[in-house]
């Protein structure tokens, strides 16, 4: 009789396929490290190949890894499929969803489209705003989820991603060497904001505000332009961009964290639903082209 395959195990080997870690991945679904070897060490002896390599410290698909990472997604989602065709309730509801604008096509394209796709009479409310308006409006009730970017080890909530603040300038331009320093932040009461601030107070440079945005998108744009430099989540530099170290005068920033947080005593099936989706999205390793 022919072997058949755990979709259990199937899960844990996409998604070191796409953190590229064992680490990650026992971290992201709350198991040990020695379970999730475990998983692929059998799933690999029903393949009867090995799914994983490595090169130095890079972790690697082997041919045979490829091949089933495309079965691996079909029979996953087939599952999915075919759970959903039997699901008698129709859950209806309304959802507001905030999150800093970088994050937006992320969130709609891979998050989101799980919700989209199979439960039609759920709207998601999405609302763009930095993080320290995100936290008000949680507080307030006025939504129901929010991705917050925040310096590493406020417990707010559970950190589904982490990077680290880094100091931007233009890859074509250099305001950083002028004598007052252009910059690019949030509003004033944007925690970032402060980072940045206390940071250039403890060098005693010089800087005058250029451009003060809820849009990180403008602070990406200004700082492509060579308008201003700023600061950003490591994950978050994009294209056009420049990270400055120590050797150029800059020192090294705090570690952050993305986060969900939801508005307490709200309880519905829906809100659920999203912040499982979201969870499951995010904890991916992840780089937002901006």
């Amino acid at each position: 009789m022919q072997t058949l395959l755990d979709l259990d195990q199937l899960r844990t080997f996409l998604l070191i396929a796409e953190t590229g870690s064992f680490t990650k991945t026992a971290d992201s679904v709350f198991r040990t490290q020695s379970a999730i070897s475990m998983q692929i060490r059998r799933l690999e002896e029903r393949i009867g190949n090995p799914l994983f390599s490595r090169d130095g410290r890079t972790l690697q698909l082997t041919p045979h890894g490829e091949k089933l990472l495309t079965y691996a997604r079909r029979l996953l989602e087939l599952n999915h499929e075919t759970i959903t065709s039997f699901r008698t309730d129709k859950l209806q509801a309304n959802i507001r969803v905030g999150l800093p604008d970088l994050y937006l096509e992320h969130m709609v394209e891979d998050a989101l489209h799980p919700i989209f796709r199979d439960y039609p009479a759920v709207e998601t409310i999405i609302q763009c705003e930095p993080t320290d308006a995100l936290i008000d409006h949680i507080r307030r009730g006025a939504l129901d989820l929010a991705l917050i970017v925040q310096p590493a080890g406020q417990k707010r909530s559970e950190v589904l991603n982490s990077s680290r603040f880094v100091w931007v300038t233009s890859a074509e331009n250099s305001p950083h060497e002028e004598a007052v320093l252009p910059l690019a932040m949030n509003r004033p009461n944007c925690s970032w904001r402060k980072i940045l601030t206390d940071a250039l107070n403890t060098l005693q440079r010089e800087y005058r505000i250029a451009l003060s945005t809820t849009s990180t998108r403008s602070i990406a744009m200004a700082v492509r332009s060579g308008s201003a430099i700023t600061i950003l989540p490591e994950n978050m530099v994009g294209s056009g961009m420049r990270i400055l170290t120590e050797e150029d005068g800059f020192p090294k920033l705090p570690a952050c964290s993305l986060s969900l947080i939801r508005a307490q005593g709200i309880h519905a099936p829906a809100i659920d639903l999203i912040a499982a989706a979201i969870k499951a999205s995010f904890r991916k390793t992840i780089r937002i082209s901006i």
